[in-house]
């Protein structure tokens, strides 16, 4: 790296980092090295066996900081010597932060692992209605009438979204102004790793199926996605007007989802989980499904190894995720292709992006999976973006509808130290953009 991001934390914030990691890491059937699963003796019998066949019942990951930047790689991890680092295209050695031991997963038991990562990222599913706490409830709506419905992103749920939105005075005013000016101001939870946009948007349909009246929406990444399957091509024909703001939405995919990226792009979300977290408590709810997530899919990662020979690895990695599949940037992307097919006119749509560049201690970590012409030599295979982008969607791709389609308005950040994917709704700009755009008063 020829500009690599200061060193950022001590040894307390790093101890804080590692116990919440290892707190997140006993669900998914993933131990530090010192620890015991409910059948490691089994498997060091089953080990010697697969050994001689090339095969190993039992993974490692490890978590290092090279630069004050972690990256995770398979196996024990390499230790920084004498402060040197590694050859480009070598692992790279550095301080190992954390170590990781798993019992790899079976080619059937990828399905329900991505399944059982759902469940807690996700425990509740389909509609819920705001209260006048501001709590989600049980819906009691009429027959018609007009709604406005909330749509979270990719490892989040209604929870997070309503924190976001309330964790400002002004987000707890638009938010009642909402409801007197909606007969219904709704949420949606989906599962987001193994059901794609599309599979969400068709339980969407089933939600709304006794619904008449118009119906605005509010989208955060991967929200925007289920919106316009919804909107577009499972109810093409409305008889009510919809508008719907995405905020930060990968509308032509996301770089962190692309083949070949997924070990960086699930180290790029660990660094956004660990300065979350040292952010304050107001913002952990938001970092621990970063972290969760990292952990298990690179426990699947690391299975899929053994499994797949002649298939690149992480493209291989990216197939076994239908969430994240569904909106990897790439130009034959098949179901991003046939969404953007569609020549009929389009809801109203109005976007919210960034553009994220940070010299904060803690945040410009950002350097290192930015490709740039300064750095084009040594970025090797980390680099994600190929530019601007808000730390988990290129910003370019938050307007991409199609060809003979534009979003109405923009509420563009341009590039800034502020604004990311996870504090959008902390915005009183992107507040006050969501009132203006769907004439909330």
């Amino acid at each position: 790296m020829t500009s690599a991001p200061a060193p950022f934390g001590n040894r307390a914030t790093q101890r804080r980092l590692v116990d919440q990691l290892n707190a997140l890491a006993s669900p998914l059937e993933i131990y530090p090295p010192e620890g015991t699963f409910h059948n490691e003796t089994l498997i060091r019998d089953l080990r010697r066996a697969r050994r001689a066949r090339g095969e190993d019942a039992v993974g490692m990951i490890a978590l290092t900081e090279v630069d004050g930047v972690l990256v995770w790689e398979e196996g024990p991890g390499t230790p920084r010597i004498g402060g040197r680092r590694a050859l480009r295209g070598t692992a790279a050695p550095g301080d190992i932060i954390a170590q990781y031991k798993f019992e790899r997963l079976q080619p059937s038991q990828f399905v329900t692992f991505l399944d059982s990562i759902d469940s807690r990222l996700t425990p509740v599913r389909g509609l819920r209605q705001l209260g006048s706490d501001l709590s989600l409830k049980k819906v009691v709506w009429p027959a018609k009438g007009r709604a406005l419905l909330l749509l979270h992103g990719t490892f989040a749920n209604s929870e997070l979204l309503l924190a976001e939105l309330t964790a400002t005075a002004e987000g707890k005013s638009l938010l009642q102004r909402a409801r007197k000016h909606y007969d219904a101001v709704l949420s949606f939870d989906h599962p987001t790793l193994a059901v794609s946009p599309l599979l969400n948007a068709l339980d969407l349909v089933r939600e709304f199926h006794a619904w008449h009246g118009p119906i605005d929406l509010v989208c955060h990444g991967s929200g925007g996605l289920v919106a316009r399957w919804w909107l577009e091509v499972l109810t093409p024909a409305p008889a009510v007007p919809r508008r719907a703001v995405l905020v930060g939405s990968p509308l032509g995919g996301t770089s962190l989802a692309a083949p070949a990226r997924l070990r960086s792009a699930l180290s790029l979300l660990t660094n956004l989980g660990r300065t979350l977290t040292m952010e304050g408590d107001a913002v952990n709810a938001a970092a621990s499904p970063l972290l969760e997530v990292s952990l298990g899919l690179m426990r699947l990662l690391a299975s899929a190894s053994s499994f797949v020979e002649h298939t690149p690895l992480l493209d291989a990695g990216i197939a076994l995720t239908p969430g994240l599949a569904a909106m990897s940037r790439i130009g034959s992307h098949p179901e991003l292709r046939r969404l953007r097919a569609a020549d009929h006119a389009l809801p109203a749509y109005f976007a919210v992006r960034s553009d994220f560049q940070s010299e904060q201690p803690g945040w410009s970590f950002w350097k290192y999976f930015v490709r740039t012409k300064e750095r084009l030599k040594d970025i090797g295979a980390d680099a994600i973006f190929e530019g601007p982008n808000d730390l988990v969607v290129d910003t370019e791709s938050m307007i991409d509808l199609r060809e003979d389609a534009q979003v109405l308005e923009v509420r563009d950040f341009g590039t800034n130290d502020v604004v990311h994917h996870a504090n959008y709704f902390r915005q009183k700009a992107t507040l006050e953009f969501i009132a203006d755009s769907l004439g909330i008063p």
